[in-house]
């Protein structure tokens, strides 16, 4: 019985029939680790996944099927630390292609992963079961007062289940979180004095509305953090990465991105052909580099946006003809019922803003030099980094793709993007004549409010923003 729960768990997330049998055996003690159940495995495959995701199309299954493949890698990373396999992680956010390039440079010696975003996004996203790693961690020192990020969280939890090893070297980007470095610090000191950490910074010293890719200067300092950092890494590990790898790797994210743009252009066809949770889990290796390859995922996006020229042509949508579309700034994917709300409600939660691109992000980079082009790339998204610049590049995707309004919010956990989304809204709000919300929560977790809280205020806002559409 048990079998056949976890077997028809794999058939739901895109696993071929001839991929499962011989796959069983490795998820079921993968599941085990993660401390999944067969409860929890037959609730995801039966209530959390079908409610939440657009399951009659291939590429949505394929998609989760490959945070499945990849997470059950991550299980082995013990494995691969005892057989003398090299470990590197990263945080959110970073740049992904200096751990692709080093994937590409030694596909068999190296290991690199996100470990806390793969184990917020597979636990939450597919079996909404993350609270345990998070309750682990608040009793073992980081306080659920302080409203920490859950991702930092996970990533003591799972080191403290000794569900991940020590990391050669986890190299830590501090450009937008300050707690990201400081609980690599704390895990070191309260827990594993093998943890050893490199932190890249970026200072927020600029003024307000600075275009931070055409200051030379910015370019070439952030260009020289990342040399450093990386020709660090390289020494702790004994991998030498030449420049045309990091390029491959350059243009394999460039490939990605570019479809992603291809699926935001046919998000934006009236009627709405997918959900917005749906849409967001192709997001991932926008994200957080994949140890298993980029492959599975970017399948399941060709195959995907197949199916969704085939929904255009037939006219089909998940919301009427006309309905209102909203811009995220993310689409809180690990939460995926607030998009649902939004849908029942006759109102598309579209697009996460940072998945779109600009005119001037879709330019080619202006520099040859892979550092100089990554810092150039980075910098030109203007990603919490600069408000005033992220303003404005929020405001031309508004105008181009004609949304009805536009949600900040779920990040009142972090010190910086909390202030910071409220500052986007307030200029937003001042500068376009479109509706501009704020909504209290978290990205990544929901212990604190729940479809029954958020629901009033999801109404309120769908009934505003159709009732401004129509008038």
């Amino acid at each position: 019985m048990a079998l056949e729960v976890h077997a028809d768990f794999l058939r739901l997330t895109g696993f071929e029939e001839d991929e499962i049998a011989p796959y069983l055996s490795d998820w079921i003690v993968a599941s085990e680790k993660l401390g999944l159940t067969a409860d929890d495995i037959k609730f995801a495959t039966e209530s959390w996944i079908p409610n939440h995701f657009d399951i009659k199309l291939k590429g949505v299954r394929k998609a989760l099927g490959a945070l499945i493949k990849e997470t059950v890698d991550l299980t082995k990373s013990n494995e691969y630390r005892e057989n003398g396999v090299k470990i590197v992680y990263g945080i959110l956010p970073a740049i992904l292609d200096y751990y692709y390039a080093l994937k590409i440079t030694a596909p068999t010696k190296v290991y690199v992963s996100f470990p806390d975003l793969f184990l917020a996004f597979t636990l939450n996203i597919i079996f909404h079961k993350l609270n345990r790693y998070l309750e682990d961690a608040e009793r073992s020192g980081i306080s659920y007062g302080c409203r920490h990020c859950a991702l930092n969280k996970t990533r003591y939890a799972a080191r403290l289940r000794g569900l991940i090893p020590s990391p050669h070297i986890s190299w830590i980007w501090g450009f937008i979180c300050d707690e990201g470095p400081k609980t690599d610090e704390f895990i070191q000191l309260y827990h594993d004095s093998d943890w050893k950490t490199y932190i890249t910074r970026l200072p927020h010293d600029q003024p307000l509305g600075t275009v931070e890719d055409e200051n030379v200067d910015r370019v070439r300092y952030l260009a020289s953090q990342m040399k450093d950092g990386f020709k660090f890494v390289q020494s702790v590990i004994g991998v030498k990465v030449p420049i045309e790898k990091i390029k491959e790797a350059q243009k394999i994210r460039q490939r990605y991105m570019s479809k992603i743009a291809e699926l935001n252009r046919l998000m934006v066809v009236d009627p709405q052909p997918l959900g917005g949770a749906s849409a967001r889990l192709f997001g991932g290796p926008v994200s957080t580099p994949f140890n298993t390859g980029i492959e599975e995922m970017e399948r399941a996006l060709d195959i995907i946006i197949h199916e969704l020229k085939q929904r255009v042509a037939r006219r089909e949508g998940i919301l009427p003809l006309g309905a209102p579309r909203l811009m995220a700034w993310m689409i809180p994917v690990c939460v995926p019922w607030v998009a649902k709300i939004f849908e029942e409600n006759s109102v598309g939660l579209t697009f996460s803003q940072y998945a779109m691109l600009t005119k001037k992000q879709l330019e080619p980079t202006s520099f040859d030099d892979p550092y100089m082009a990554a810092a150039e790339a980075w910098l030109r998204q203007g990603f919490a980094v600069n408000p005033g610049y992220e303003a404005e590049q929020i405001l031309e995707k508004m105008e181009k793709h004609k949304v009805d309004g536009i949600v900040f919010g779920f990040l009142d956990f972090d010190r910086w993007l909390g202030s910071a989304h409220r500052l986007l809204a307030k200029i937003v709000q001042e500068r376009t004549k479109v509706p501009v919300f704020y909504i209290e929560g978290d990205l990544w977790e929901d212990r604190d409010y729940s479809p029954e809280a958020l629901r009033t205020r999801i109404e309120s806002i769908c009934a505003m923003v159709k009732m401004r559409k129509a008038g």
